[in-house]
């Protein structure tokens, strides 16, 4: 009886840390690559200032945005206007121009919309689970 309550904690660690470590490569495994086209797939109206995703102007914001929701300090991190945000409507496509702060920001380019053709940031969450990889179409 002794025996079970040492190795219960162990097995318990072990467990923990395989389920952590199977989570982090699940997330990992979505590669983003220069030229790729993301479409929003996700619920968004452009005219709604609290349903909206949203690119940001700078990328000193999206990652201060990034660092606030890491850390759950939003009085420190995240000191961004309103005004230096773009909110888009669903179906908007975005293609990636280049990574920023290692890997967690994106530069993109707005291909769709009033404000397209411009470039803006995007956090890798935000890509990832707001999002879908357009199909490439093979050249011949």
């Amino acid at each position: 009886m002794n025996n079970i309550f040492k190795i219960l904690p162990i097995t318990l660690a072990i467990v923990f840390v395989a389920s952590n470590l199977s989570a982090s490569e699940a997330s990992d495994k979505e590669v983003i690559e220069q030229g790729q086209t993301w479409s929003l797939i996700k619920k968004s109206n452009r005219l709604s200032p609290h349903n909206s995703k949203v690119l940001y102007f700078f990328s000193t914001d999206a990652y201060n945005t990034y660092q606030a929701r890491r850390f759950n300090d939003w009085n420190e991190f995240s000191i961004t206007d309103g005004r230096n945000l773009v909110r888009l409507n669903k179906g908007d496509r975005i293609k990636i121009i280049q990574s920023k702060h290692h890997n967690r920001i994106f530069e993109v380019e707005l291909l769709d919309g009033f404000t397209k053709n411009r470039k803006y940031f995007v956090i890798k969450e935000d890509l990832i689970s707001d999002y879908a990889l357009m199909e490439v179409a093979n050249e011949s």
